[in-house]
């Protein structure tokens, strides 16, 4: 959620000195924990660092600091814009880092592609701060994008839909609560289904020359060289600024549900997207239509599950646990899926699906013995699909809701899909879609169920439609929770 920076503005006195009194404490079950970081330029010193924050200089990981990028960044940029640097409010009005008296704001670093910000904590609940802005008006166009995140929370951009479109010197920021669980948080930084901006040269032939070709010219973004001699850029894509970086230990909360499953793919990138997980966790890749003979590859990126499809033709992909559902209970079903859906011109390219497959009967044919529940989308037109197959070469229940008919859009970015399944009357009692609850959409004849338990992942399809273009998805995390059963957790 983006706070407004206006109400910050004039209250920032009484907020520094209520932060202070709490900063800089030993990590501890009884304790406040906070940490602040700067992210500096070494190159520039214009700006003090402001007191109580630590700044860091861009360097990779290590176990010492017990922080840092990773893997190295080959593309690492770091500038200082200084404390009179211009700052776009959220909420309007044109305002400094001085002004605002956060200082942590002059300096960023920045890199071309998604990265990752790893951070040693001890297990627990955090609420994390995330700060971006670049004091600057950008070349060519003045566009750039910005989400920071981890696991299944959103800290700073669109919780959902489409990839956010700023200006250089526009603030975003935000906050959200995430649970730690591997002794470590990997922050990600960018957005994967961004897919750029575009620009030409509408003036006569013979004029902006020294400006394309100057020493710092705009060529530099064009991507071939009959772009750069016709002066074209498509597409074009400026680089991702984080300022600054707040974590702060919080209490969970005394009761959560019982986790059956879950996987927050928070492991180093690998072709292998079991790399990391015990036998008893790994996941199993299935077909589920035979008549579809491409193949979408898989593999884990930015502690997401990557899912790249073929440059043409049809495929699909089932990605599932090997256990079976529990037996009694309701249980939720949750993922985040971000959809890619081409660069420049070529953004929204292609047609594809992407959400929960549950209730999956391991015998027979997987597209007909499964529940799918997810978002599709062809060209421009977004919609939700819900099949229920009859077990045998068919579908009991088929629905497809147009976006024209939701309370909100389907469209390239990230989309979420919560479904809780009431075991013992085998209905689906909810379906949640991007925070929007649409049960009543569905008659409870199609929330029946085939089967009362089965196997658990998810179903992806792509297809080019001819464009080229490799679709893609990034999934974030998949949980699987029985919110019958409550686990008691001790006060801390």
């Amino acid at each position: 959620m983006v706070r407004s920076l206006l109400i910050a503005g004039l209250l920032g006195l009484a907020l520094h000195a209520i932060a202070d009194s709490r900063r800089d404490r030993q990590v501890g079950y009884d304790g406040t924990f906070r940490k602040r970081i700067n992210f500096i330029s070494t190159r520039e010193r214009r700006t003090p660092n402001p007191a109580g924050w630590e700044a860091y200089d861009g360097s990779p990981y290590n176990r010492e600091r017990g922080y840092g990028w990773t893997p190295t960044l080959t593309d690492f940029l770091a500038a200082d814009g200084g404390p009179d640097g211009l700052v776009n409010l959220p909420g309007g009005g044109v305002t400094s880092s001085r002004e605002l008296g956060r200082l942590e704001l002059a300096n960023w670093q920045a890199t071309e592609h998604p990265a990752v910000f790893r951070i040693d904590l001890p297990n627990g609940w955090y609420r994390v701060h995330c700060a971006s802005v670049a004091h600057s008006i950008l070349p060519v166009v003045d566009e750039r994008t910005f989400k920071c995140r981890a696991h299944d929370s959103v800290f700073a951009g669109p919780s959902y839909g489409s990839p956010l479109k700023i200006r250089g010197r526009d603030l975003v920021e935000g906050s959200n609560i995430v649970e730690i669980t591997d002794k470590h948080l990997r922050i990600v930084v960018g957005d994967p289904a961004y897919g750029g901006w575009t620009w030409s040269h509408t003036g006569p032939w013979y004029r902006g020359w020294s400006t394309w070709w100057g020493k710092w010219g705009d060529h530099r973004y064009a991507q071939t060289w009959y772009q750069k001699l016709t002066r074209v850029v498509d597409p074009g894509f400026h680089m991702l600024r984080l300022n600054s970086l707040e974590i702060e230990r919080i209490a969970a909360a005394e009761k959560q549900p019982v986790l059956v499953f879950r996987d927050f793919f928070n492991r180093d990138d690998s072709p292998d997207i079991n790399a990391g997980l015990t036998e008893l966790n790994q996941w199993v890749e299935a077909r589920p239509t035979a008549a579809i003979k491409e193949s979408i590859e898989s593999e884990l990126y930015k502690t997401s599950l990557k899912l790249t499809g073929p440059i043409s033709n049809k495929a699909d992909l089932a990605v599932v646990q090997p256990t079976m559902s529990p037996q009694q209970g309701i249980i939720r079903y949750a993922t985040r899926v971000s959809l890619f859906t081409g660069k420049g011109s070529k953004t929204r390219s292609g047609s594809q699906e992407a959400g929960l497959l549950i209730l999956s009967d391991p015998n027979g044919p997987l597209e007909f013995n499964s529940t799918f529940i997810g978002v599709a989308l062809e060209g421009k037109s977004g919609s939700v699909r819900y099949r229920v197959g009859n077990g045998q070469m068919g579908y009991r229940s088929v629905t497809n809701i147009g976006d024209e008919a939701l309370p909100f859009p389907i469209t390239e970015g990230e989309h979420e899909v919560v479904v809780d399944h009431d075991v013992k009357n085998n209905v689906l009692k909810r379906i949640q879609i991007d925070g929007h609850d649409l049960t009543v959409v569905f008659s409870v004849s199609d929330r029946n169920q085939r089967v009362v338990r089965g196997r658990f992942g998810i179903r992806a399809f792509m297809d080019s439609l001819g464009s080229g273009v490799r679709l893609q998805q990034f999934y974030w995390y998949y949980r699987v929770e029985d919110i019958t059963r409550i686990d008691t957790l001790p006060k801390k």
